[in-house]
């Protein structure tokens, strides 16, 4: 009985112990302060900084120097990291995660950054036919692996926000999709009350969004490449999966959540109450903190 019960403590504390140093690990590296020069960083190059209430920007600090010490940059093809480039792709990917409990992407180690544009495998199935074929890509987010990231792509997501594209939020959103081991376009919510009504309203809004594609091309088809249909909030990548539609959401919501929140309201709610955050409120109704 007596080895019994040492076999069943010995392996609580195999469980325990390492979960435990995680914790305390987790909570160190984000009591330490940013430097003077990444604070700077974060506030110029993260729009939405400005705009976040004094206790949300601690806390944005507070992720960005967990990430930042607890991720590994990498740079590809002869790309050197510099800080800037560590701290905006901290901050695109810890801004998602305000107001919610979290362990700042615990499956994520590695980040690869490519100067732009990179070639990739991409391998299909038609059945039985396994084709592969290279492809050009702005970024993926690996399954229990690593975030690739196009610099350039990223820039030219800041420099044009009106776009409603940042290559490094639509990723990290497929890495919070990941958390409850499915990629299928629904994160994991803390309270599942929260997401009771995300099924059937993201569902409604990405079939609009593919019969929106369908409309497009027919009037490419009548009329020629012109079109009088105004341009979609959300990218029509979206319509690709659920998965991507949801990544693309994201992006939309906290790049240009002022469109979003007028042209789609019921989805604007259901990303709401998944991100916490009301990024259209701060930037409707709040002066920049400064």
């Amino acid at each position: 009985m007596g080895t019994f019960f040492a076999i069943i403590l010995f392996a609580i504390m195999i469980w325990v112990v390492p979960m435990m140093w995680q914790r305390t690990r987790r909570h160190y590296l984000r009591s330490r302060p940013l430097s003077r020069q990444q604070t700077t960083i974060l506030a110029n190059r993260l729009a939405l900084f400005p705009y976040l209430p004094k206790t949300r920007q601690v806390e944005l600090k507070r992720n960005v120097s967990l990430f930042l010490r607890d991720k590994e940059f990498v740079g590809c093809e002869g790309l050197i990291i510099t800080e800037e480039m560590q701290v905006v792709i901290a901050a695109h990917a810890c801004v998602l995660l305000l107001e919610r409990h979290n362990n700042c992407y615990p499956d994520l180690r590695t980040v690869l950054v490519y100067p732009g544009a990179y070639v990739a495998e991409e391998t299909r199935y038609d059945g039985y036919i396994r084709s592969t074929h290279l492809s050009a890509r702005a970024g993926e987010a690996h399954y229990r692996g690593p975030v690739v990231l196009s610099w350039q792509d990223l820039q030219q997501g800041l420099a044009h926000p009106e776009r409603g594209h940042n290559v490094a939020i639509h990723e990290f959103a497929h890495k919070l999709d990941e958390e409850d081991g499915h990629v299928d376009g629904r994160p994991p919510f803390a309270k599942s009350a929260d997401g009771k009504n995300w099924a059937p309203v993201m569902r409604e809004a990405f079939d609009e969004l593919r019969q929106r594609i369908h409309a497009l091309r027919g009037e490419v088809e009548s009329k020629g490449a012109g079109s009088d249909t105004p341009p979609s909030v959300l990218d029509t990548y979206g319509a690709q999966s659920p998965a991507e539609f949801f990544a693309v959401a994201t992006e939309a919501y906290f790049i240009i959540p002022v469109a979003m929140a007028a042209t789609h309201p019921a989805l604007y709610r259901e990303m709401q109450k998944f991100y916490r955050t009301d990024p259209a409120a701060l930037l409707r109704g709040s002066r920049p903190d400064g």
